[in-house]
């Protein structure tokens, strides 16, 4: 579930703790299916006795660099967490601890054991890796412009809900995100991607900006279990014009919001507003 708001936010928290610079010492895995390109082995020796330089984000993806160039590359899915906890905390769904120098540890936590963690030896083969390779602009990104959108619409003959999951076209966009930006638009979730103007386009990017910074400020969106600490959620949640809202009034217009599924994804939306 996390989008970009939620992987931004836990960012955040992250680049705010102490353990910078301090060596991992250990790593202990309840369940390594969560690697992707490394073995246990490989990826401990890959790991221990590095540090921790910096924190950021691609899309869903966050960046750990590591001392020495190395990169670690993790990604929620649906029920990913990240804890930063003393050695002798617990959480519910470990899958990775990783042990520090500071009788502290980071946990990588996932219920669903959907999520994905790749290492890569520097910050370029990070760029060549198929997972980044493939993405497209980010929603903050300068170069996510009206013609860009355009460009990459023109050919396509799907909903324009589906087109804004495409994380090949803008990464960082999921179900909450693109329902709350075509509603604010005035678009409908139905109308094909080709169909969509230059005017629209602009739109869609201001729209989608304006709800991310939003959500963002308000530590992102809590509907499941998202928590960008332990304990801690967002409250986005608080301001979901549809996302969430199946049977409700529309804010806007007072009609009943409609939800159906769009290539399988749940989808609220107003049939009156959303052209």
């Amino acid at each position: 579930m996390p989008e970009f708001p939620e992987v931004k936010t836990l960012v955040n928290w992250l680049n705010h703790q102490d353990f910078f610079s301090i060596k991992i010492n250990k790593i202990i895995f309840i369940d390594a299916i969560v690697l992707k390109n490394s073995t246990k082995k490989q990826f401990i020796d890959f790991v221990c006795n590095e540090t921790i330089k910096k924190i950021s984000q691609i899309g869903k993806f966050i960046i750990f660099y590591l001392s020495n160039g190395k990169i670690i590359t993790i990604h929620l899915r649906l029920e990913g967490k990240i804890f930063y906890l003393s050695a002798n905390e617990k959480s519910k769904f470990p899958l990775v601890e990783f042990y520090l120098d500071n009788d502290k540890k980071i946990v990588y936590d996932d219920s669903r054991k959907f999520g994905t963690i790749n290492i890569y030896d520097n910050y370029q083969k990070l760029l060549d890796s198929s997972e980044i390779k493939k993405l497209g602009k980010q929603p903050f990104d300068q170069a996510l412009t009206a013609n860009y959108l355009l460009n990459c619409f023109k050919n396509k003959n799907q909903k324009i809900k589906t087109t804004l999951l495409d994380q090949t076209i803008i990464a960082g966009i999921g179900n909450i995100y693109a329902d709350e930006t075509l509603f604010l638009c005035k678009i409908s979730p139905f109308r094909k991607a080709k169909d969509v103007s230059l005017d629209e386009c602009q739109q869609i990017i201001n729209n989608c900006r304006k709800i991310m910074a939003q959500s963002i400020k308000n530590k992102g969106t809590t509907v499941f279990s998202y928590q960008y600490a332990l304990n801690h959620s967002g409250s986005f949640q608080k301001y979901l014009k549809v996302y969430g809202r199946k049977n409700l009034s529309c804010l806007r217009c007072g009609s009943t919001l409609c939800w159906t599924k769009i290539n399988g994804r749940g989808t609220t939306y107003c049939k009156k507003c959303q052209k």
